[in-house]
This record gives structure tokens, C-alpha cells and sequence, in this order.
């Protein structure tokens, strides 16, 4: 059984790489899915000395859960199993930790495709993870 990682963020992108697990399902081998919505941390002192730690675990689970109910609903149309997580970190290193940690044998995430002088000046998500992983990473346009 191949265990994937699919990687979440509600972009069109996130729609596509979808899309390509559920082709994989389709496949003779099984396929053990995996969906992930990463929150980013709330690192202010001055927020944290209102909220509480409880409170702001609620809110990034709640953030969390909004982003994926969109994709835990086409799987359950599609008749596929999966399991969801809600991580807290930053993006490309959470992913990359959580894959190795639980030892996912592919990570499917969709990407924004840019190019050039945008891609130099942003960064990407999906090269940083590509960096921290030895396990192949298939990204989707």
C-alpha cells in the first residue's frame, strides 16, 4: 500500500493535486491518503497574553478543519478512506517533518507554477519541502 500525503490549502492548485490522488485510487495498488492542513503559528507575545493556549488550539483546528472539509467531502463522494491532520508550523517544514516522521512513502501537493523573478523574490513552498525530503514529491500544476 502506498501511504501519500496530500498537502491542503484551498487554492485551485490544492483542487488539482486532488485530483491526481484520485486517479491514483483508481489504480491497482491501494493507496493510503493522507489530507494536511498546515496553520501558521501565532508568534505574538502580545496575542498569546490574551488568548489562551487552549483557545488559540481550538482556532488553528477550527482554521484547519475549514480548509479541509471541502477535500474530506469529494473523497467521501468518491467512495476513499483517508485520514486528516491539522499541523501548526511553518509550511515547507512541517510537511517535510510530518512525511518523515510518518514515514509517507509520496507527497502529492499542488503548486502555483510561477517562474522567474517571482518564484527568486517568494520562495516556494513545494521546493523547500522537495529540499527536505528524500521520498518523491509529485507536484501538480
Amino acid at each position: 500500500m502506498t501511504k501519500v500525503l496530500l498537502p491542503v490549502d484551498g487554492s485551485e492548485f490544492s483542487d488539482r493535486a486532488l485530483d491526481y490522488v484520485l486517479e491514483m485510487t483508481e489504480g491497482e495498488d491501494p493507496v493510503e491518503v493522507h489530507l494536511v492542513s498546515v496553520q501558521l503559528p501565532i508568534d505574538s507575545g502580545h496575542a498569546r497574553m490574551f488568548v489562551s493556549d487552549d483557545d488559540i488550539a481550538a482556532y488553528h483546528r477550527d482554521e484547519g478543519l475549514a480548509v479541509l472539509k471541502p477535500y474530506m467531502a469529494r473523497l467521501d463522494a468518491a467512495g476513499v478512506s483517508y485520514n486528516w491532520h491539522v499541523l501548526v508550523g511553518h509550511i515547507a517544514q512541517t510537511i517535510a517533518r510530518f512525511a518523515k516522521e510518518q514515514k509517507f512513502d509520496k507527497v502529492v501537493m499542488g503548486t502555483h507554477g510561477r517562474s522567474g523573478l517571482t518564484q527568486l523574490l517568494m520562495g516556494s513552498v513545494a521546493q523547500n519541502v522537495i529540499r527536505r525530503l528524500k521520498i518523491p514529491v509529485a507536484l501538480v500544476k
